[in-house]
C-alpha cells in the first residue's frame, strides 16, 4: 500500500512538473498581472501603469514559444553570467556613458557637423512634426525615455522566459554590444548636437537644463543610437512567431525611431544612419553566429538540447532565431 501510495505521489507530481513546464508562462503572467493589479487600477501615472503591463504581457504571449528541448539546468547555468552582465550594464552603463561624454567634450573637434546639417533642407525632420497633439507628444516622451533600453531589454527577457540562449544572445549583440564597438568612432569624430539645441527651440523633453548641461547632454547624435538599438531590435522581432508580440512590440520599436525626430532630438540624416548600423550590426551578428555554430554545435547537442533528435532541435534554433 506504501509503494503504491508513493507510486501514485510520483506520477502525480511528474503530471503537475509537465503541466507547469508547458504552461508556466501563462501562470506566471497571470501571477504578475494579478500583482500589479493594484496598480492598473490606482491612481499611479498613465505612463507608469504602461510600462508596468508590458511584463504579464511578454508572458503572456510567450508561452507558445517555450523551447521544450532545452534543458533546464543547462539554460539556467549559461544565464546566470548574461544577466549579471546585463544587471552590470544597467547599474553602470549610464556613468560610463556619461564619462565617455566628458571625454569627447575636451577632445578637439575633428568635424563640426552643427552648421552642416542645420543647412540641409528637411534634415531638422519637421516632416515628423506636421501633426502634434498633447497625448501624442506624451506618447512620444514616453516612448523615447524608455526606448533605448526597454526596445532589447524585453525581447532579451522575453527570450529568457521561451529558454531561448541563442535568441537572447543576438538581441544583445546586435542591438548593443555589437554597436557599441561600430559606434563610438563616429562619436569621437563627429561633433553634432540635437535639432532643438541647434535651432534654440525649447526642450521637447521638458529635461530643464542648464546651457552648459544641454551643451554636454545633446552630444552624440550621428548617427542615433535610440535609433539603432530599436531598429536592430525590430529586425530581429520579424523573426518571430508569435504575431502578437511582433506586432505590439515592433510598433513600440518603431515609435521610439519616430519619437527622435518629432521630440527635435536627431536629424534626419542621423535617423538613416542609425537605420544603417542597426542593419550592419544585425548582420554582423548572423555572420558571427554562422561561423561559431559548426564549432559549437557538438558541445550544445551534448549539454544543452536533451530531445533525441539533435538535429530536429538544432535546425529550429536556427529557424527561430
Amino acid at each position: 500500500m506504501k509503494e503504491l501510495n508513493i507510486e501514485t505521489l510520483q506520477s502525480y507530481l511528474k503530471k503537475f512538473l509537465d503541466f507547469f513546464n508547458n504552461f508556466y508562462p501563462f501562470i506566471i503572467g497571470v501571477i504578475v498581472f494579478m500583482y500589479y493589479f493594484h496598480v492598473f487600477v490606482g491612481k499611479s501615472s498613465p505612463g507608469y501603469k504602461v510600462i508596468t503591463l508590458i511584463y504579464p504581457f511578454i508572458f503572456l504571449t510567450a508561452y507558445k514559444d517555450i523551447r521544450k528541448d532545452v534543458r533546464w539546468i543547462s539554460f539556467i547555468i549559461l544565464s546566470i553570467p548574461l544577466f549579471m552582465f546585463l544587471s552590470y550594464l544597467n547599474k553602470h552603463g549610464y556613468a560610463f556613458w556619461g564619462s565617455v561624454i566628458q571625454w569627447e567634450a575636451k577632445m578637439k573637434i575633428v568635424f563640426n557637423l552643427n552648421p552642416i546639417f542645420d543647412s540641409i533642407p528637411f534634415n531638422d525632420a519637421s516632416f515628423a512634426r506636421l501633426y502634434r497633439s498633447d497625448n501624442l507628444t506624451w506618447f512620444m516622451r514616453l516612448v523615447y525615455n524608455n526606448g533605448f533600453t526597454l526596445c532589447t531589454m524585453i525581447c532579451i527577457f522575453r527570450s529568457a522566459i521561451c529558454k531561448d540562449i541563442k535568441k537572447m544572445l543576438k538581441y544583445m549583440c546586435s542591438a548593443h554590444v555589437f554597436q557599441i564597438f561600430l559606434i563610438s568612432p563616429f562619436y569621437v569624430i563627429f561633433h553634432l548636437q540635437e535639432v532643438w539645441f541647434v535651432n534654440g527651440h525649447p526642450d521637447m523633453l521638458l529635461r530643464h537644463y542648464s546651457y552648459r548641461q544641454a551643451y554636454g547632454s545633446t552630444l552624440n547624435c550621428f548617427p542615433s543610437m535610440h535609433t539603432s538599438i530599436a531598429f536592430a531590435a525590430f529586425l530581429l522581432l520579424l523573426r518571430e512567431k508569435n504575431l502578437l508580440f511582433k506586432s505590439i512590440w515592433g510598433f513600440f520599436c518603431l515609435s521610439v525611431i519616430y519619437s527622435t525626430m518629432y521630440l527635435e532630438i536627431h536629424w534626419a540624416i542621423d535617423v538613416l544612419g542609425g537605420l544603417i548600423l542597426a542593419f550592419c550590426s544585425v548582420k554582423l551578428t548572423d555572420f558571427v553566429f554562422a561561423k561559431l555554430q559548426p564549432k559549437l554545435q557538438p558541445l550544445i547537442n551534448k549539454y544543452y538540447y536533451r530531445t533525441a533528435d539533435k538535429t530536429l532541435a538544432s535546425n529550429k534554433s536556427v529557424s527561430t532565431t
